[in-house]
């Protein structure tokens, strides 16, 4: 039994057993080997759960950090989208103003 296992059981024997009061020397003895193996099984059993749990935890933590980098990543292709979007209508902005600004200059000097 491990140290933890051996701390827990004498904690709850403590609690326990003072409570089974009046009992002869051989059943006293019975109640205590009984008691005991049925605490080691509670204890054994309760640090189990608290490592699943904490195992959960660690699931449920990895697949946050999963979903918001999804997301995140998710997000960055949206704004790569609309940043080339933006470049491309920039881009048409100055074909279109440049073709203005020719088409401008042109006009009065034909006229000369």
């Amino acid at each position: 039994m491990s140290e933890k296992n051996k701390l827990m059981v004498e904690i709850l024997s403590t609690v326990v057993l003072p409570k089974l009061k009046g009992l002869s020397e051989k059943n006293a003895k019975k109640i205590m080997a009984v008691s005991e193996k049925s605490l080691g099984q509670i204890a054994k059993k309760y640090h189990h759960l608290l490592n699943d749990q904490a195992e959960k935890e660690k699931e449920q933590k990895a697949k946050d950090l999963k979903k918001d980098k999804k997301v995140a990543e998710k997000l960055a292709k949206k704004n790569d989208k609309l940043a080339r979007r933006d470049s491309v209508q920039k881009k048409l902005d100055l074909l279109l103003n440049s073709k203005t600004t020719v088409a401008k200059k042109t006009t009065p000097s034909s006229e000369n």
